[in-house]
């Protein structure tokens, strides 16, 4: 606890400057805890060269005010994986014949590139000894792996060559260094499997949670009933995504819920009074005429608005005029769409040959 104490006087000075210190100084011949920072004190030897270090960046976490922080402990972290087969290709069952054949022509693709094998497979798709150029044939995924690997070795020069090179020496030298890839190549298959099962319990832990949940606990909060009207009633087709977003700026405002005509408005800086408006205006009442009391109340004078200034003044005409121009535009497009279907007459006779039908009667 002393030490502690120690640590933290002495980062607040470095930090404070040498004024504190003084001012600690005054407070410590009265407080026995802080005497270390008396010159007479045995402890003030220690507390200087605390300074020195804490101001040559050796402080420690109390020193710099960080004693309550507390480092998250880091997950623990399964073996590295090992490095991916690059020569290696699991082979099928499959014959000696079929077997060097798919391993010179692998060796041809890669050396002259798969447009020759194109050629090659439109030559020979009669021949079902070349039946693996076709994808959908079991062989041809380990043909494919044999024409990466040759790939890789003629397109590998220079220093990715030596460095080959130099990993093959290596396991020439040191005939354990492949039984330590092996070793730490099957830890690692292990942890991979062992992931598996824990995620896979974890999944079963989650479905057993959720099947003990009681469904039949629940609280009603309202019932809908659709009746046959609900069936008959004609609804407006949904509104498409792509009609949202091409739709005006009006059309968007007659599909916000919000009220059209009102907006929020920023209070004036240094406005402490809001503004109340009067009450709005009762119908006179019916004529019904009480007696006269035998004395008369004094009047009472009612709550007068504050004064207002001409800005405001100026800013309400604004607001009335864009709320009268919305207006209108409403009221012209509800005359637009107000106005009825047109008529089509099938009874329509011409009149040339209604004459010729009056002559003729």
């Amino acid at each position: 606890e002393f030490r502690t104490l120690l640590e933290k006087t002495a980062g607040y000075i470095v930090r404070n400057g040498p004024a504190f210190e003084a001012r600690i100084r005054d407070s410590a011949e009265g407080n026995p805890k802080l005497q270390f920072v008396l010159p007479d004190n045995p402890y003030h030897p220690f507390y200087l060269w605390r300074l020195e270090e804490i101001k040559e960046g050796r402080g420690t976490d109390v020193a710099a005010g960080r004693e309550g922080d507390v480092t998250a402990p880091k997950k623990k972290q399964g073996p590295a994986p090992p490095p991916d087969f690059h020569f290696s290709a699991r082979m099928p069952n499959i014959s000696s014949v079929d077997l060097e054949v798919i391993k010179l022509t692998a060796m041809f693709v890669a050396k002259n590139g798969r447009s020759w094998m194109t050629t090659l497979s439109q030559r020979e798709a009669r021949n079902p000894q070349f039946d693996f150029l076709r994808p959908q044939h079991s062989f041809h995924q380990f043909f494919s792996r044999l024409v990466d690997q040759y790939t890789e070795i003629l397109n590998t020069q220079g220093q990715q060559q030596q460095e080959v090179i130099v990993e093959l020496e290596k396991n020439i030298d040191n005939k354990y260094r492949v039984l330590e890839s092996a070793k730490k190549r099957a830890e690692w298959v292990k942890y991979q499997e062992a992931q598996k099962v824990k995620k896979e319990e974890e999944q079963e832990a989650e479905k057993l949670a959720y099947a003990q949940i009681d469904w039949h606990d629940f609280v009603v909060v309202e019932t809908i009933h659709f009746t046959e009207a609900d069936d008959q009633t004609e609804l407006p087709p949904p509104t498409s995504l792509n009609d949202i977003q091409s739709a005006s700026l009006e059309q968007k405002a007659q599909m916000s819920l919000a009220p059209s005509g009102m907006r929020i408005e920023e209070a004036m800086p240094g406005q402490e009074t809001y503004y109340q408006p009067p009450p709005a205006q009762m119908p006179p009442p019916s004529s019904y005429s009480p007696a006269p009391p035998a004395f008369s109340p004094a009047q009472q004078t009612g709550f007068a608005p504050p004064p207002r200034t001409a800005q405001e003044q100026e800013e309400d005409a604004r607001i009335a005029e864009r709320a009268a121009e919305r207006q209108r535009a409403e009221q012209a497009q509800a005359a637009a769409r107000g106005q009825g279907p047109m008529r089509i007459r099938n009874d329509y006779v011409p009149r040339a040959q209604a004459r010729r039908q009056n002559a003729a009667t």
